[in-house]
């Protein structure tokens, strides 16, 4: 029996933005070759425009006729656009039996698009990304001295809060996508942001080694004004590929920030394997800091340790006047939390501000 199979990339227009019209066609061409020369598949017809490409199949086992295809595609992708951005294409597959002068009915095409993403499929598709910033002060003079970025669905949305909505995200396998999608969007504020300011900006450690993350980090002017600040989404069980990739976007100006220490994944040890400029203490500690001398005395050791090894420390999660006292006594550098900020849409802070 013949069939034929519909393979659609179906987030192709996002690879296209990230690496440009010209260089993706040829791409798309080297694929086709790709699959055809390494398969018994006969090319019926593509459709760059809409992303598709239709092949002949001799055979009825669609399960291994959709792992050779998906598999061609994946050793391929990641080879010309990284270990982690092939994924960004979105393989979707339907095969169907083959008769002379077919065309696949919209019937096929939504069985084929029916990969149920739900909401958070529609945020992602249409970028729906709410961008949210708070501040961050010098513990000293408790002066405003930059940004965190935050991202948030739409509002009034289930997944408007970043616990939903990353949740989601995790729950459906596409943390990923959704990284680089906020990366993007978030990148667009840099050019509000005033020159003695800085924004720093969430990132998953597997992140850097995307080359998709490289282009778009490398297109900031001004690459002092962004501090990548590494959250703690998984383990990290190795982390010598990811110290080389942070060399490598050192020598370009950035620094990184390690994010929420002691709460988590991120831990003492970690600061000495990572050595970044800036280490964020977790909020449960902080919360905990009045009363407890024990934390007092190990966030001191802590700040002497960073200091001598020329690196930077922030409190987050700061909420009173105590607070505030007992971490300039410990000689933390930054602060950040509702005591001086409440975190709010981007461009209304920043419009409010600039009006200020």
């Amino acid at each position: 029996m013949k069939t034929i199979t519909l393979v659609a990339l179906t987030n192709w227009p996002l690879i296209i933005e990230l690496f440009g019209y010209s260089y993706c066609k040829d791409l798309w061409k080297e694929l086709i070759i790709n699959i055809t020369s390494k398969n018994k598949f006969i090319l019926h017809d593509e459709k760059h425009k809409s992303n598709e490409i239709y092949f002949l199949n001799e055979g009825n086992n669609i399960k291994k006729i959709h792992l050779s295809i998906k598999t061609s595609i994946t050793i391929f992708l990641q080879d010309k656009l990284g270990i982690l951005t092939f994924r960004l294409a979105k393989i979707e597959l339907s095969t169907i039996e083959y008769k002379k002068n077919y065309n696949f009915t919209y019937r096929d095409l939504n069985k084929l698009y029916s990969s149920p993403h739900g909401e958070l499929k529609k945020i992602m598709e249409e970028k729906q990304i709410t961008p949210f910033l708070q501040g961050i002060y010098g513990s000293e003079k408790k002066e405003l001295i930059g940004y965190e970025a935050l991202s948030r669905g739409p509002i009034n949305s289930s997944l408007f809060q970043a616990n939903n909505l990353f949740s989601a995200a995790l729950s459906q396998n596409v943390m990923h996508e959704l990284e680089l999608i906020c990366l993007e969007q978030i990148l667009d504020l840099t050019k509000h942001i005033d020159d003695d300011r800085f924004l720093s900006i969430n990132l998953s450690p597997y992140m850097l080694l995307d080359k998709s993350v490289y282009i778009l980090l490398n297109k900031v002017e001004d690459k002092s004004k962004i501090k990548l600040e590494l959250t703690e989404h998984t383990f990290i069980p190795c982390w010598k590929k990811i110290i080389s990739a942070m060399n490598k976007y050192r020598t370009l100006g950035f620094e990184f920030w390690l994010d929420d220490v002691g709460c988590g994944y991120f831990d003492y040890e970690t600061i000495k394997i990572v050595n970044p400029e800036l280490t964020k203490i977790g909020i449960s500690l902080i919360k905990n800091i009045i009363n407890d001398d024990e934390i007092i005395e190990k966030l001191k050791l802590i700040t002497n340790e960073i200091h001598n090894t020329g690196g930077k420390i922030l409190a987050e999660g700061v909420e009173n006047l105590e607070q505030v006292e007992l971490i300039r006594k410990i000689n933390i550098d930054y602060i950040q939390g509702y005591y001086f900020d409440v975190p709010g849409e981007a461009l209304n802070k920043l419009n409010k501000l600039n009006n200020y």
